[in-house]
């Protein structure tokens, strides 16, 4: 019996994770899901965020430091293969980097594992605000996300104007083939019954080479708890120099406390970040934090393997962000 699987994608910051984590919630009593979770940098933070947030039966695994929608990414299918070995799961969602094109990815699914896999419908998920910047209406990542979708969901519907939805609604129906459906919702909440709509393979890229200038050197994922931080002394992994957009993960150990208001204070403060996320160990605590352009918003987490964060940031020099993070760790209590 084949294992169905679902594809979830939309650019940076539209709300996958959450959407992801809301359909975890909502899965039958009893079933075990699998989530393969891609980053586009090395340090993994959207698997922290879903373990810490997943209810029991659900299995993550990740592939960093690159971007699984190239076929060729070597660690694609020995996560897979692992994934599907030890999970044994009766479902499997991909949420694929902000920056991915699906296109390839599609292509591997159905072509290499036709008798393990049954690909369902891939759900694009958008911002609307996003689809009012000329410069996301011309980029072909975002197009050929919505393009290869079955169904399209706009998300953060509380903050869009009835004239953007409309438009994007216009735009989206002008794709062929047509959508199975295109629907609105907020907090990334998501109707788990789309996800056994069935998926076209007639829906082809309007721009199938655009994903290759976003891909860079593969590397070994860095798992969730995978790193050795020594406690001040995060661990940080920036992009290579050239890679655009740029950014920066950072590792510290699980014995590091911040200070709350020191810390939301610089991730929301900073200027130049296009987009952050992280997990981080408070007094009382741990909290996950994101921010896209200027929203933020926290909430408790799970998680509590160490802390860690992911920057995009064209602008930000790495290590004296860095010397800010860590100026936000509390002393540690020294034993009585």
């Amino acid at each position: 019996m084949t294992i169905p699987v679902n594809l979830i994608t939309g650019f940076l910051g539209v709300g996958k994770t959450t959407a992801v984590i809301d359909l975890l919630k909502n899965k039958a009593a009893g079933s075990r899901w699998a989530v393969l979770v891609n980053e586009y940098g090395d340090v993994s933070i959207d698997g922290a965020m879903i373990e810490g947030s997943g209810p029991d039966g659900v299995s993550v695994r990740e592939v960093g430091g690159g971007c699984v929608c190239c076929a060729t990414a070597p660690y694609l299918p020995v996560a897979i293969h692992f994934l599907l070995l030890d999970a044994k799961p009766d479902r499997l969602i991909i949420e694929t980097t902000g920056l991915g094109h699906p296109a390839r990815l599609l292509d591997m699914l159905r072509q290499n594992y036709a008798d393990r896999l049954d690909v369902r419908a891939t759900l694009g998920i958008v911002d609307p605000a996003d689809f009012a910047k000329p410069e996301m209406r011309a980029n072909p990542i975002f197009v050929d996300q919505v393009q290869l979708s079955d169904v399209v969901v706009m998300n953060k519907l509380d903050t869009a104007t009835p004239e953007l939805v409309g438009d994007f609604q216009a735009w989206a129906e002008g794709l062929f083939p047509p959508k199975l459906l295109i629907a609105g919702t907020t907090n990334g909440r998501l109707d788990p019954a789309w996800l056994d709509l069935t998926s076209n393979d007639e829906r082809l890229p309007l721009f199938p080479e655009a994903h290759a200038h976003h891909h860079h050197d593969e590397s070994a994922p860095i798992a969730m708890g995978g790193l050795a931080a020594k406690p001040g002394a995060p661990v940080r992994y920036p992009s290579p120099p050239g890679v655009l957009p740029a950014c920066c993960g950072w590792v510290f150990h699980a014995d590091d406390v911040f200070d709350e208001n020191k810390l939301l204070a610089l991730l929301s403060g900073t200027k130049g970040v296009a987009r952050l996320k992280g997990v981080f160990h408070l007094p009382d605590e741990w909290e996950a934090v994101n921010r896209s352009g200027t929203a933020v918003s926290v909430a408790p987490t799970a998680y509590r393997r160490d802390s860690r964060l992911e920057v995009f940031s064209d602008a930000l020099d790495w290590a004296a962000f860095e010397r800010e993070l860590v100026g936000c760790l509390l002393a540690p209590i020294a034993p009585r």
